[in-house]
Protein backbone atom coordinates (compact mmCIF):
# COMPACT_ATOMS: atom_id res chain seq x y z
CA UNK A 1 0.00 0.00 0.00
CA UNK A 2 0.94 3.12 -0.99
CA UNK A 3 -0.08 6.76 0.21
CA UNK A 4 -0.07 9.06 -2.51
CA UNK A 5 -2.60 12.33 -1.72
CA UNK A 6 -1.91 14.66 1.03
CA UNK A 7 -5.35 13.75 2.54
CA UNK A 8 -4.17 10.21 3.21
CA UNK A 9 -0.62 11.21 4.26
CA UNK A 10 -2.51 13.82 6.78
CA UNK A 11 -4.42 10.88 8.14
CA UNK A 12 -1.68 8.52 8.48
CA UNK A 13 0.70 11.47 10.11
CA UNK A 14 -2.54 12.24 12.66
CA UNK A 15 -2.98 8.59 13.73
CA UNK A 16 0.69 8.25 14.23
CA UNK A 17 1.06 11.58 16.30
CA UNK A 18 -1.55 10.52 18.40
CA UNK A 19 -0.35 7.47 19.31
CA UNK A 20 2.83 8.84 19.63
CA UNK A 21 1.56 11.71 21.97
CA UNK A 22 -0.98 8.99 24.21
CA UNK A 23 2.59 6.75 24.80
CA UNK A 24 4.74 9.94 25.83
CA UNK A 25 1.83 10.61 28.23
CA UNK A 26 1.59 7.43 29.59
CA UNK A 27 4.84 6.72 29.90
CA UNK A 28 5.85 9.90 31.57
CA UNK A 29 2.84 9.48 34.35
CA UNK A 30 4.32 6.40 35.21
CA UNK A 31 8.17 7.68 34.55
CA UNK A 32 8.87 4.43 32.81
CA UNK A 33 12.76 4.00 31.16
CA UNK A 34 12.33 0.98 29.73
CA UNK A 35 9.51 2.61 28.45
CA UNK A 36 10.85 5.49 27.19
CA UNK A 37 13.33 3.63 25.35
CA UNK A 38 10.70 1.31 23.81
CA UNK A 39 8.60 4.85 22.48
CA UNK A 40 12.13 6.27 20.70
CA UNK A 41 12.65 3.34 19.17
CA UNK A 42 9.11 2.97 18.02
CA UNK A 43 9.74 6.40 16.27
CA UNK A 44 12.87 5.53 14.03
CA UNK A 45 11.05 2.25 12.74
CA UNK A 46 7.53 4.88 12.39
CA UNK A 47 9.28 7.30 10.45
CA UNK A 48 11.48 5.15 8.53
CA UNK A 49 8.26 2.89 7.05
CA UNK A 50 6.28 5.69 6.67
CA UNK A 51 9.13 6.92 4.06
CA UNK A 52 8.42 3.32 2.47
CA UNK A 53 5.27 3.94 2.08
CA UNK A 54 4.32 7.79 1.00
CA UNK A 55 4.77 8.65 -2.02
CA UNK A 56 5.33 12.28 -3.66
CA UNK A 57 3.86 14.21 -6.22
CA UNK A 58 4.92 12.34 -9.80
CA UNK A 59 6.96 9.76 -7.94
CA UNK A 60 6.92 5.89 -9.27
CA UNK A 61 4.19 3.67 -6.85
CA UNK A 62 5.15 0.54 -7.19
CA UNK A 63 8.96 0.18 -7.35
CA UNK A 64 10.05 0.35 -3.43
CA UNK A 65 12.36 3.69 -2.51
CA UNK A 66 15.95 3.66 -2.43
CA UNK A 67 16.94 3.16 1.51
CA UNK A 68 18.01 6.78 1.83
CA UNK A 69 14.86 8.09 0.31
CA UNK A 70 13.24 9.61 3.04
CA UNK A 71 11.22 12.30 0.99
CA UNK A 72 9.65 13.37 -1.91
CA UNK A 73 11.10 16.94 -2.06
CA UNK A 74 14.93 17.72 -1.10
CA UNK A 75 13.65 21.04 0.88
CA UNK A 76 11.91 18.44 2.96
CA UNK A 77 14.09 16.25 4.06
CA UNK A 78 16.83 19.21 4.65
CA UNK A 79 14.05 20.80 7.41
CA UNK A 80 12.91 17.56 8.61
CA UNK A 81 16.85 16.65 9.18
CA UNK A 82 17.99 20.12 10.56
CA UNK A 83 15.19 19.48 13.77
CA UNK A 84 16.28 16.12 14.58
CA UNK A 85 20.13 17.27 14.34
CA UNK A 86 18.77 20.33 16.64
CA UNK A 87 16.87 18.34 18.66
CA UNK A 88 20.12 15.80 18.71
CA UNK A 89 22.21 18.85 19.93
CA UNK A 90 20.05 19.99 22.50
CA UNK A 91 19.70 16.93 24.33
CA UNK A 92 23.49 16.19 23.96
CA UNK A 93 23.68 19.27 25.97
CA UNK A 94 21.65 18.46 28.44
CA UNK A 95 22.94 15.06 29.03
CA UNK A 96 26.19 16.94 29.97
CA UNK A 97 24.48 19.62 32.19
CA UNK A 98 23.12 16.81 34.50
CA UNK A 99 19.96 15.43 32.88
CA UNK A 100 21.21 12.18 31.39
CA UNK A 101 19.86 9.30 31.54
CA UNK A 102 19.69 5.58 29.36
CA UNK A 103 16.45 6.50 27.64
CA UNK A 104 18.02 9.84 26.58
CA UNK A 105 21.01 8.56 25.59
CA UNK A 106 18.47 6.39 23.31
CA UNK A 107 16.91 8.96 21.81
CA UNK A 108 19.81 11.23 21.09
CA UNK A 109 21.07 8.15 19.10
CA UNK A 110 17.41 7.89 17.32
CA UNK A 111 17.62 11.35 16.74
CA UNK A 112 21.03 11.23 15.32
CA UNK A 113 19.93 8.32 13.03
CA UNK A 114 16.80 10.06 11.95
CA UNK A 115 19.27 13.09 11.03
CA UNK A 116 21.75 11.57 9.32
CA UNK A 117 18.57 9.57 7.39
CA UNK A 118 17.05 13.32 6.30
CA UNK A 119 19.78 15.11 5.65
CA UNK A 120 21.18 12.23 3.20
CA UNK A 121 17.88 12.21 1.12
CA UNK A 122 18.81 15.69 1.40
CA UNK A 123 22.16 15.81 -0.32
CA UNK A 124 21.35 12.78 -2.49
CA UNK A 125 17.53 14.27 -4.05
CA UNK A 126 19.55 17.46 -4.49
CA UNK A 127 22.57 16.07 -6.49
CA UNK A 128 19.88 14.35 -8.67
CA UNK A 129 18.08 17.23 -9.23
CA UNK A 130 21.01 19.01 -10.81
CA UNK A 131 21.77 18.57 -14.41
CA UNK A 132 25.24 18.30 -15.50
CA UNK A 133 26.81 21.52 -16.47
CA UNK A 134 28.48 21.39 -20.20
CA UNK A 135 31.27 22.76 -21.12
CA UNK A 136 31.09 24.99 -24.56
CA UNK A 137 33.35 23.30 -27.03
CA UNK A 138 36.49 26.36 -28.04
CA UNK A 139 36.94 27.04 -31.79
Amino acid sequence: MRFVSVGQKAVVVAILLAVDLFLTLVLYAFASEPGSIALSLLQLVGWYLASRVFRGAGEPVAPARPWWRMTARPALSGVIGLVYALLATVNLVLSFAGFGSASGVVSILVEGVLAYLFLTSYRRLTAAGRTPRTVPARG
